[in-house]
């Protein structure tokens, strides 16, 4: 796996980082233990999206690996389709691209679930005793695809048969048997409920506790387990996705798949060309100015081949004294919480949008380093820049191909007239993003110089595509 890729695959969202930050905290934690030679991410609802999330390595071998609870419509339909995959092994460009199941699938899952209801439980200074009490697996259930549902029961059946608990069941928000009658599926007067989801979120902080009758915000308000009611105590956990251990399942992924695919036990260690670092290295030894800069990043070079990494606050001048960034930036992990939300501590969900904050900065030993940064608060962006700069076109993908790969319920937006095409366009790409668009219905011209790396844009992004969505039914909201 050294030579190897990981790429882990979230949902992401448009209105908060809930969603994307275990994918960030898992990846980075695997990243720290240096088992694969480079580790991405890439999200349906966040950038880097799926189909520019391949185009960030140059290892010959990439293990794709789905950070869902279960098999469904994401990881059966969007995910190949997005990618280009056509089974668990697909040849991509002289990459073979390997296919692991979603971590919800893993049997590792059981030992994180038994984990995270023993931690709650201790978490408290009240004992519980497990031969009386029963742990309730929630998870959200739908008529659309039995996959979604059928790994919880059998996680509770798997708990239930070690006898560990006095009762192990799985319950859902939309689906018998239902979280909501917990105080008839057990007698126990003890009860602990994990929510089996991958990210903290509208149910799990809303939705869940108020079917259980917990009635407040959890996310606003908090909550001090144990809960009582009628001589009974409920301890409630957060989502199971979050826990630290999910790194291991997520190895645990990568290790089932070598082990069902004998052939993978021998990646390809062959070198692709890494045209990404060729070109930046060529841009580099080019530039003249002591910095130069890519969206609103300011790159500041060393003789020694270190950089630093600021806001362009003061592009064109010198910065006036005191006036510099006081933030020092210490690790990938502390850049994330950065980027996300502005200088208002509103959550950015376009990572170009001109809304960056100015009071920070970054060392970065080598470029290597310099291409993490970079890839953290423009994602794809160097890939796309290379994939720009050696075709020396401004074609992009039409519109119309984006908006019929779209699939659910975001189907709708091929029924966006050129019209309404065109004000989303000046709304969104025009006034809030800094990319230079390369797809109809106006393309724009994409200048290069000596000291500017250009943000440019290949297709339409999922946050234009929400924003059409949006269009033709309204605004979003965090329980879709």
């Amino acid at each position: 796996m050294r030579d190897a890729a990981l790429l882990l695959l979230g949902h992401g969202s448009t209105l908060n980082a809930d969603s994307s930050t275990p994918t960030y905290q898992h990846a980075e934690e695997i990243r720290r233990r240096g088992v694969f030679a480079e580790v991405h991410v890439g999200f349906w609802k966040e950038e880097p999206n799926f189909r520019q999330s391949l185009r960030q390595t140059s290892c010959r071998t990439v293990y794709v690996v789905p950070n869902f609870i279960s098999s469904g419509y994401f990881t059966e339909q969007v995910i190949p389709r997005e990618l280009g995959l056509t089974g668990p092994i697909t040849r991509i460009g002289g990459q073979d691209v390997y296919y692991c199941q979603p971590v919800g699938l893993s049997p590792a899952m059981t030992d994180v679930l038994l984990a995270r209801a023993k931690e709650v439980v201790a978490a408290t200074s009240e004992p519980c005793d497990p031969r009386q009490t029963c742990l309730f697996i929630c998870g959200h259930g739908t008529s659309l695809n039995d996959n979604s549902t059928k790994i919880i029961h059998e996680q509770a059946a798997i708990i239930r048969a070690r006898g560990l608990y006095a009762d192990c069941q799985g319950v859902l928000m939309e689906q018998s048997p239902f979280v909501k009658d917990w105080r008839t599926l057990t007698t126990c007067p003890n009860v602990i409920v994990v929510p089996f989801f991958i990210s903290d979120g509208l149910h799990s902080y809303e939705d869940i506790p108020v079917l259980l009758g917990l009635t407040h915000n959890i996310r606003e308000q908090g909550f001090v387990n144990p809960h009582r009611e009628g001589g009974r105590r409920l301890w409630y956990a957060t989502a199971i996705g979050t826990d630290a251990l999910i790194a291991e399942v997520i190895l645990d992924s990568v290790a089932r798949f070598d082990a069902e695919h004998p052939i993978t036990s021998a990646p390809n260690t062959s070198t692709l060309d890494d045209p990404i670092g060729s070109c930046l290295e060529d841009f580099l030894a080019k530039v003249t100015a002591p910095h130069w800069s890519i969206g609103q990043l300011r790159v500041w070079n060393s003789p020694d081949g270190s950089f630093s990494v600021n806001r362009e606050a003061f592009p064109g001048g010198s910065v006036p004294e005191g006036a510099g960034p006081s933030l020092e930036i210490a690790s990938l992990e502390e850049l994330r919480r950065v980027i996300l939300t502005d200088a208002e501590g509103h959550f950015r969900p376009l990572r170009a949008a001109p809304d960056l904050r100015s009071d920070w900065f970054m060392k970065a030993k080598d470029v290597k380093e310099l291409r993490a940064i970079i890839d953290y608060v423009y994602p794809a962006a160097l890939a796309n820049w290379v994939a720009w700069r050696l075709r020396k076109t401004a074609s992009g993908t039409p519109w119309k191909s984006t908006a019929e790969r779209q699939s659910g319920r975001f189907r709708i937006v091929r029924e966006l007239d050129t019209s309404s095409l065109r004000e989303i366009t000046g709304q969104v790409c025009d006034k809030e993003c800094l990319k230079r668009r390369l797809w109809d219905p106006e393309t724009q011209l994409v200048e290069e110089n000596g000291y500017t790396i250009p943000l440019v844009c290949p297709e339409a992004c999922n946050y234009f595509v929400n924003k059409a969505r949006e269009k033709l039914k309204g605004p979003e909201t965090d329980a879709e």
